[in-house]
């Protein structure tokens, strides 16, 4: 459980900063504010795509480890693109990129944790997660305005988020597949072969 708080600190602290000042962070790069605009959309549509797939998904196979890790790793490279990307399509490929993935790691997060914490109430687990990366929000979020560079540009400061979220792939594979995801498949065809 602390590994995914640390994990959830850094994921939820890059998401918020890169939508508060997606408009700011791709500005220095010749982009207006009807295309950044046009991003925000492209990555939210994006996640509310990955959510209905990666999830259930991840229900069906009996896997959350394996998931996490999917996720963490494909999104770096929509971050590396919404950091660098001089190209419009580029850019809008990465954010959708970004939102399928980052996006829809949060509920299997969500999930496993319940599980990994059992039997303390779901919404402890979930209120922890979200209180970690509420605070790292805040700090990322004023730790891009402050470390804005003279010409207005975010990329040092999005360089240190791309470290962070390679930082969170490798403590991803360091947390353990849920034993109760594969007890409770067990109860239930076990009840399943009584009737």
């Amino acid at each position: 459980m602390i590994l995914l708080i640390i994990m959830f600190f850094i994921g939820l602290g890059i998401f918020n900063a890169i939508t508060t000042w997606i408009e700011q962070m791709i500005a220095p790069r010749g982009f207006n504010i009807i295309q950044a605009g046009t991003l925000g959309a492209v990555l939210m549509i994006g996640g509310i795509v990955g959510c209905f797939v990666i999830p259930p998904l991840s229900d069906k196979l009996r896997k959350r480890r394996m998931f996490i890790i999917i996720c963490l790793i494909v999104s770096a490279p929509g971050l590396i693109g919404l950091t660098f990307s001089t190209g419009y399509w580029l850019l809008l490929l990465s954010g959708f990129c970004l939102g399928f993935f980052f996006m829809s790691a949060g509920p299997v997060i969500f999930q496993y944790a319940a599980e990994v914490s059992y039997p303390s109430p779901e919404a402890t687990s979930q209120g922890l997660l979200m209180l970690a990366g509420q605070i790292s929000g805040i700090i990322f979020i004023f730790g891009m305005d402050f470390f804005r560079s003279e010409s207005g540009s975010m990329t040092p400061f999005l360089i240190v988020l791309i470290v962070l979220s390679l930082i969170n792939i490798a403590l991803s594979f360091m947390i353990k597949e849920s034993s109760m995801i594969g007890a409770e498949y067990e109860k239930k065809r076990t009840k399943m072969n009584d009737k």
